[in-house]
């Protein structure tokens, strides 16, 4: 069950959707939001970029400012998180950080049952970076479930009883953990579920198809249509279950291997795509 959520805070509108769709499960469940801001004081270094002999202590002025600046906006997102969570009236909590955004992400989740990030991220304010690659890093290290939010979410289809939930499913490894995973957030009472199982022999599929029915029933997940399928995984959801599914659920390989498989290729279309909120796990 989830019961903490972390939500790493920047001046986006994925953030903003992240804290909007992390407010929804939170009433659901009766789970604590928190609101993560990091001070990235690398990114803030690096930005300065070397100096030269005679400029060390301009170079210090410019950063000193950069910092004052950067701790004004952490001042700001934390203040709009909380009005937000107010108006949303779920339970929260806001912590702030310093460091690299990654590393801090990371190390913050171990606490926690889930995290909420936009599929792009600009934690680096104070900084002339661009959107980072912050969702693809954290998923390389995570052991905990990551749902991703696109730049638009449609807020009025997910405030409703039940979500439509598509799992990606092909008998792997990393598909059976983030099944495994799944199962054990206890929320039977708010899907309605669609197993889309990958495989090229019809026997074996539904051998794997009715035991994952079996294993979910168990868990109390009773309202679920189990498809096989032997077509592209990536055409078949976007031709025929994308429009009417609320979430996606993926397993991830973990290191290197994250996007190298034929899930793992679904992942990566499905944060490039944007079209649905997708839940990660490894």
């Amino acid at each position: 069950m989830i019961k903490r959520i972390l939500l790493p805070l920047d001046d986006s509108q994925y953030a903003d959707n992240a804290i909007e769709l992390g407010s929804i499960i939170a009433r659901k469940l009766d789970a604590e939001l928190t609101g993560l801001v990091i001070l990235d004081l690398p990114g803030i270094e690096r930005s300065i970029g070397p100096v030269p002999m005679g400029a060390i202590h301009y170079a210090e002025k410019i950063e000193k400012l950069k910092i004052r600046e950067a701790e004004d906006h952490i001042d700001e997102l934390l203040a709009r998180f909380e009005e937000k969570c107010i108006h949303n009236k779920v339970r929260f909590r806001k912590e702030e950080t310093q460091g690299s955004p990654v590393e801090r992400i990371i190390h913050e989740s171990f606490f926690y049952d889930a995290i909420i990030m936009g599929m792009k991220t600009y934690y680096q304010f104070g900084t002339k970076a661009k959107h980072g690659e912050s969702v693809e890093k954290v998923l390389n290290h995570m052991v905990t479930p990551v749902y991703t939010v696109p730049i638009e979410l449609d807020l009025a289809s997910l405030n409703k009883e039940k979500f439509n939930v598509l799992i990606a499913y092909d008998g792997s490894h990393p598909a059976s953990r983030g099944l495994h995973r799944f199962a054990q957030l206890e929320m039977n009472d708010f899907f309605n579920i669609t197993v889309l199982f990958l495989h090229d022999v019809e026997k074996e599929a539904k051998y794997l198809l009715d035991q994952v029915e079996a294993f979910l029933s168990c868990h109390g997940y009773k309202n679920v249509e189990m498809i096989w399928t032997e077509e592209d995984i990536i055409e078949s959801i976007d031709s025929k279950y994308i429009e009417k599914t609320d979430f996606i659920i993926a397993g991830t390989h973990s290191k290197s291997n994250l996007f190298d498989f034929r899930l793992g290729s679904l992942a990566k279309h499905l944060l490039k795509t944007e079209k649905k909120p997708v839940f990660l796990y490894q």
